[in-house]
């Protein structure tokens, strides 16, 4: 690949090197944040279902929503960044990204179908109905309310050579190709918001790739130019920022003029629902333009926000993958009964430290998980072995594959197996009407060439 600069000259960054392996540690920012929102709404999500929650619950699960959109852009960016110009063929592509996101894609849903009999606490179904649903939960990306995403993630990897070969062709007509992705994504979701039949198979149309095309195209062409895009984007944030709050904005006046007394119609808070995505694209923006400014004000990164960044990418993934096993666990142990009885009139106190022993629980699982022969199959990621050097630890962390996963947001709960639905958490509430990473370090690319467009 040839080389190009991330940065401007004189913002602080530096330009790439020839042939040397770089990261765009803006992307890191961006999949921290983004999994720290997903936990924290899946957290809360657990225990503020009530009357007099649910609406603000709603709410915050439609802001958050934006989170998959968001995993979508970076997932294209990095898979376009590191292979535009690569001359990797379509079989050592997929053999690179499936070899990492296959095997923790099945184990889990196995634990998860497993996990979800032993919460209910009741006869498990014989053989036969286990190993249905065990199929059911895969081919369905159901086994837990976050493992859709990854179901939508080997989608991209199978599309990526037909995309970028798309791209190539069409080099010098990239805006065109953004309009069909712009006409294709309003398409879906004008469709799934007003058309609702009684198709099983409709259902689950929303983890199909047409739901997310502007946001795939939108970062692969964000990675194809970025030359161009990345000091674009430094010029005009003064008024991309406001239009990105004027979405938000919009979304946020329509949520809170549909809803109340009671009424909470699906076109609210649908992660689908056209009302809603002015303030995806908003998210996606507003993410991008701060991460970037972040990046330019990093440093060699040996600050603790940077070495922060740093380490929760590494472990990002493996959040993702066990969190919902950590609120299960939790609330098998007590301790929502405890929040309850010690603080018994807000749900402010219960909801702070549900989710920072959370966050704290999942941290030491996926550690624990990075130190043991399971680390690649479980969190997709090489073994971290004890007793190196600082030097030979940062090179093994960086070397590995999993950076580029990106994951999401909740879903609605939508066809679990009859024989799993009581396993359901609280906080995966069926909704009515509508439908609900990249795997070697996100954000790590070889320097490629230079004029380029993604």
């Amino acid at each position: 690949m040839r080389p190009t600069s991330t940065r401007s000259a004189g913002r602080g960054g530096t330009d790439h090197v020839v042939g040397r392996r770089t990261r765009v540690h803006s992307v890191d920012l961006i999949r921290v944040s983004l999994f720290t929102l997903v936990l924290m709404v899946h957290a809360t999500g657990s225990i503020n279902w009530d009357a007099d929650h649910v609406r603000g619950m709603q709410f915050f699960t439609m802001m958050v929503h934006c989170a998959r959109y968001g995993f979508v852009f970076v997932t294209g960016f990095v898979l376009f960044l590191a292979y535009y110009r690569s001359s990797i063929t379509a079989p050592a592509f997929w053999r690179r990204r499936y070899g990492f996101v296959a095997a923790p894609y099945l184990a889990w849903s196995v634990i998860y179908v497993i996990t979800g009999y032993v919460f209910v606490r009741a006869p498990w179904p014989d053989t036969g109905a286990v190993f249905g649903d065990i199929g059911t939960a895969i081919l369905q990306g159901n086994a837990q309310y976050q493992m859709y995403f990854l179901l939508i993630s080997m989608q991209i990897y199978l599309l990526f050579p037909l995309v970028r070969m798309l791209l190539r062709r069409t080099e010098g007509h990239h805006g065109k190709v953004m309009a069909g992705a712009v006409a294709l994504q309003a398409g879906v979701f004008v469709l799934f918001s007003f058309y609702h039949p009684d198709l099983d198979w409709y259902g689950h149309m929303w983890k199909a790739l047409p739901t997310y095309a502007l946001f795939l195209v939108g970062g692969a062409l964000a990675a194809v130019h970025y030359e161009r895009f990345a000091p674009w984007v430094r010029r005009n944030r003064r008024w991309l920022v406001p239009l990105s709050i004027a979405g938000a904005v919009f979304t946020i006046v329509m949520f809170f003029a549909t809803t109340g007394g009671g009424n909470m119609p699906g076109l609210a808070y649908a992660a689908w629902s056209v009302q809603n995505l002015p303030w995806y694209l908003a998210a996606v923006a507003l993410f991008f333009i701060v991460a970037q400014a972040w990046d330019d004000r990093r440093g060699e990164g040996a600050g603790w926000g940077a070495r922060l960044v740093d380490y929760g990418a590494v472990r990002a993934f493996g959040i993702f993958a066990v969190h919902p096993l950590v609120i299960d666990l939790i609330h098998q142990s007590g301790f929502v009964d405890w929040l309850y009885a010690t603080y018994p009139d807000t749900t402010l106190q219960r909801s702070v430290l549900l989710v920072l022993v959370t966050l704290v629980a999942s941290l030491c699982l996926v550690e624990l998980i990075l130190y043991t022969p399971l680390a690649r199959v479980l969190v997709a990621h090489d073994r971290i072995r004890p007793r190196r050097t600082p030097a030979a630890a940062t090179a093994a962390d960086d070397s590995t594959a999993d950076d580029d996963i990106v994951a999401p947001t909740a879903g609605p709960a939508d066809a679990v197996p009859d024989s799993r639905a009581a396993a359901l958490p609280v906080h995966a509430p069926v909704v009515p009407a509508p439908l609900d990473p990249e795997l070697d370090g996100a954000g790590a690319a070889p320097a490629r060439a230079g004029a380029a467009a993604r």
